[in-house]
């Protein structure tokens, strides 16, 4: 089983693929797999659609192509029509032996105030986006496709979105051929929507599979309704109804033991559980991501993309100046970070040596202290002068690596002069009355001190 999930840290997400075994017991981790293509904008992309190997994942209007068996990415050209209303499905044409995205945009108005809805079509193997006439021509009027964050379902050769008649809000199932490049329609029987129903297309257990999520502002429960034959709606039948009431958030899909995958609130984010329709159970996997970025599918291995050229990252078309100043601002933000280190790691170094400096200055003036006017008024005026030069020293930030380096130089010459004039004045004779003796202490304050001999 391939697992993905979104992991959210406080700047950024990230995604993670994982190869899962699954078993009767539970859903073993048993290989995590690297991405090989990375994205520029939001740092994780969104997933389009995963069929029979290959994930199709989403950045802005831009595909990507991405065969976890061997490791291999493509980027797809970029589709024609821009708009940010848009649907997109993935999937496998098994007749032309080819995978292919489908976009559906809502972009130019009628005079009537009605969108007109243009149909695109990628090809893998034709390597283009072609806007298609017969897609766009058997595309049904009056119709709403239901957002729900998940992508379309994928079955048979064609991809299936839950969708309403605009009128009479009756639901229905929207599937567009991708052999055939043409949508069809299954309208939904009585009984199975009601009018605080969302409905999602999906796939359980290889057959077409509805998610009906009662009372849509808080979803309560969910019916997870399975149709038995493909395309005949008779078909359907209701295999169970998940209670929602427990930090359950929405129904993702099924193991080999029938137990089913759900996405549940946790703590401090979203976790994978699994369900146990026979004791109504629910065991938590351990497996944590962001709300709505968890996808679980069958795992299969083939060698598409083998003979493509492979894409690391998310290439914009940018002019070469922006792509220099890309780059230079990458360097630019790597040497700061470097200098911040460095200059925090010889901030502690200077710290520790004023540390010592101050103990040895107190020594020194302690001897001095005991001492009169006639053998030292010349160390007076050289701790005078090195006092004088132990000020604040203000480090423009151009110049914090040298300025913080010469310091400590000059910090420890300072210690090993105190040092000198200590031992020289304990070996001194002590006579004369008390002298007044000023100076600048270790953080640049006048100080003053009477000397007794």
């Amino acid at each position: 089983m391939i697992l993905r999930q979104c992991v959210s840290t406080p700047y950024t997400k990230t995604e993670h693929y994982k190869l899962c075994i699954d078993t009767d017991e539970s859903l073993h981790e048993y290989k995590e797999l690297e991405i090989p293509i990375k994205s520029r904008c939001l740092h994780f992309f969104f997933a389009i659609g995963y069929a029979k190997g290959l994930f199709c994942l989403f950045e802005q209007d831009r595909f990507f192509l991405w065969n976890l068996s061997i490791r291999k990415s493509m980027a797809m050209p970029k589709p024609t029509i821009k708009t940010s209303m848009h649907y997109h499905g993935f999937g496998f044409d098994p007749r032309g032996n080819d995978y292919k995205v489908v976009t559906i945009a809502n972009r130019t108005k009628l005079p009537n105030g009605e969108p007109i809805t243009h149909i695109e079509v990628n090809s893998l193997n034709a390597g283009v986006w072609k806007m298609s006439s017969m897609g766009r021509n058997s595309y049904p009027d009056g119709i709403t496709i239901g957002y729900s964050g998940r992508f379309a379902a994928y079955l048979e050769g064609a991809v299936h979105f839950a969708a309403n008649m605009k009128k009479s809000n009756d639901p229905l199932i929207l599937s567009f051929d991708l052999c055939d490049e043409v949508f069809q329609t299954m309208m939904l029987p009585d009984g199975i929507v009601g009018p605080r129903t969302e409905v999602r297309a999906s796939v359980f257990g290889g057959l077409l599979s509805l998610l009906c999520y009662e009372d849509s502002a808080v979803y309560k429960s969910c019916s997870i309704w399975i149709m038995k034959k493909y395309g005949v709606v008779d078909s359907l039948y209701k295999q169970l109804t998940i209670d929602l009431s427990r930090e359950i958030t929405q129904v993702l899909g099924i193991q080999n033991n029938g137990h089913i995958l759900l996405e549940t609130k946790a703590p401090s984010d979203w976790v994978l559980s699994s369900y146990d329709p026979s004791s109504q159970q629910t065991k938590n996997l351990g497996i944590y991501a962001t709300s709505n970025h968890f996808v679980v599918d069958t795992y299969e291995e083939n060698l598409i993309l083998l003979n493509k050229p492979n894409d690391a990252f998310s290439r914009r078309r940018v002019s070469r100046k922006r792509k220099h100043r890309l780059t230079l601002d990458l360097d630019f933000q790597a040497r700061i970070k470097a200098l911040n280190s460095d200059i925090q790691r010889q901030t502690n170094e200077v710290e520790l040596q004023l540390r010592e400096i101050k103990g040895k200055v107190e020594e020194a003036m302690e001897i001095i202290a005991r001492m009169g006017p006639p053998q030292h008024a010349e160390v007076y005026a050289k701790l005078h002068t090195i006092f004088l030069q132990m000020r604040p020293i203000v480090v423009p930030s151009n110049e914090q690596i040298d300025s913080t380096r010469l310091t400590a130089t000059f910090q420890s010459s300072v210690v090993n002069n105190c040092e000198v004039a200590a031992e020289k004045l304990s070996h001194s004779r002590v006579l004369g009355r008390g002298v007044g003796v000023k100076g600048k202490d270790l953080n640049g304050c006048i100080g003053q001190g009477l000397y007794e001999g």
